[in-house]
């Protein structure tokens, strides 16, 4: 598959380049706040104008001060990206450009990218006297825009997919949707590069350097995979600043929209109550999960290394025993084609239905083991049923709604991920009681009563 050609949002800091990137993407993907220098990584999302599709991505401001932190990796990762551009979105302010916006004009034209200068915070018609101040960047097009109140933002876009050398142009799908979460400083950045082939997202030891929610495709066995770098989820007593707040809420909203999580762990440091919290959020949403364990490489092994980190970490997070577990170093590429194999199989699995028939011999088989907790032969399941897929869903019919606590319909969900390889794919068992399913054929036979005799009195 092609890829689609990218359009990148360039400018200053502050100058409203992530306000500008939510408001043509009509989603709050960027985070936009005052803060200078907020966004480090490149983030980018698809866009469709009159039927042509691309990727628009929003970059780092360029005039980060030598002294700010990352500041070296931040530009060259962002003109690196911007090398891969099919047209630069240039935006100034109003009213007029200053000395950097001359400096960034100049790298820009030794690019020989087609650009687009878009002139933010027109607010006003009296602003539009002050256009004339932005001739002197000698570019052709200089649209005055609103980002905040979407002004010209329609004129933009059809100046945008005017210069794309891509015309009409259909946008596919993923396949499968990965997120990658953990604790900040885990390695999820340089995971992210690993599965794109090339430093795709900013990697640094300096802890929580991916703020925003990071996301790009690849091609993997001829599906499309769209991977998100989460920022580092922190424990909620430590969320005091904007900024940490809007990274979390950011990483919660790409869990509930992925297929599977990979729950990213530390070798070094090992399972912590931070980790515990993590994966407490990802079984909250629902989704397979694939434990890995990064930065394998560092370690001193013997054959019997993984088992004893496998089996501590199980110790101290039983639920840990329900997913895959996988070692892995995202800097070296090891085991990372495994990983993406694992997900792919999660997922497949999490689709799959089980036939009502061979469930119920499961469940009938289960019951007469005899292993259920406490309560024997008190329990009865009537009838069961595979209800909905991603994730799988069973409704149980029973004697006694009050016999299924928590400890029992564990069992029952263990077993049937047991039985039918679904580990690493959560799976819901809904109680109904005995009396509700007769309730339901009441109504329905009613239903079928009452058509039947409204059908005679006619005749």
């Amino acid at each position: 598959m092609s890829k689609l050609p990218i359009v990148s949002i360039v400018g200053r800091q502050n100058v409203g380049k992530s306000t500008l990137f939510n408001t043509l993407l009509k989603s709050k993907k960027s985070i936009v706040d005052s803060y200078p220098g907020l966004t480090r990584d490149i983030i980018s999302g698809n866009i469709t104008h009159d039927s042509v599709v691309f990727t628009l991505s929003d970059t780092p401001g360029l005039d980060l001060s030598s002294k700010a932190e990352l500041s070296e990796q931040i530009i060259n990762n962002a003109m690196e990206y911007l090398k891969k551009s099919s047209v630069v979105l240039l935006l100034l302010e109003n009213p007029a450009p200053d000395s950097f916006d001359l400096e960034l004009v100049s790298i820009i034209r030794k690019l020989s990218i087609p650009t687009i200068v878009a002139v933010n915070k027109m607010d006003n018609n009296s602003d539009m006297d002050n256009m004339v101040n932005f001739y002197e960047t000698g570019f052709n097009e200089v649209i005055p825009i609103s980002a905040k109140r979407r002004g010209n933002i329609n004129l933009l876009l059809d100046n945008i997919v005017r210069y794309l050398p891509v015309k009409k142009s259909a946008l596919r799908e993923p396949d499968i949707r990965v997120a990658i979460v953990g604790r900040p400083n885990a390695g999820k950045s340089t995971l992210l590069n690993s599965f794109m082939g090339f430093e795709r997202s900013v990697v640094s030891d300096i802890p929580g350097t991916t703020r925003d929610s990071v996301d790009d495709s690849f091609m993997y066995h001829e599906k499309l995979i769209e991977v998100i770098d989460t920022a580092g989820i922190r424990r909620k007593s430590r969320i005091s600043e904007n900024i940490e707040y809007y990274s979390f809420t950011r990483t919660i909203e790409s869990l509930k929209k992925c297929d599977v999580a990979i729950h990213l762990i530390d070798a070094t440091v090992g399972l912590t109550e931070n980790d515990k919290k993590i994966s407490d959020e990802i079984i909250k949403s629902r989704k397979p999960i694939i434990i890995a364990i990064n930065k394998w490489d560092t370690l001193d092994k013997d054959h019997k290394t993984f088992e004893e980190f496998r089996d501590r970490l199980i110790f101290k997070f039983y639920r840990a025993a329900d997913f895959p577990i996988i070692s892995i170093s995202a800097k070296n590429k090891q085991r990372i084609d495994k990983l993406l194999k694992t997900a792919v199989e999660l997922v497949d699995t999490a689709r799959k239905r089980i036939d009502t028939p061979t469930l119920n011999k499961i469940v009938i088989d289960l019951q007469s083991k005899g292993k259920i907790p406490q309560l024997g032969e008190k329990i009865r399941i009537y009838y069961s049923v595979q209800v909905d897929t991603v994730p799988p869903q069973f409704k149980f019919f029973v004697n006694n709604p009050d016999f299924f606590r928590k400890d029992v319909v564990r069992y029952f969900e263990k077993a049937i991920q047991d039985t039918f390889g679904l580990k690493g794919v959560p799976i819901i068992i809904h109680i109904e009681g005995k009396k509700g399913r007769k309730d339901s054929e009441k109504k329905s036979g009613n239903s079928r009563g009452n058509s039947r005799g409204q059908k005679k009195t006619r005749s």
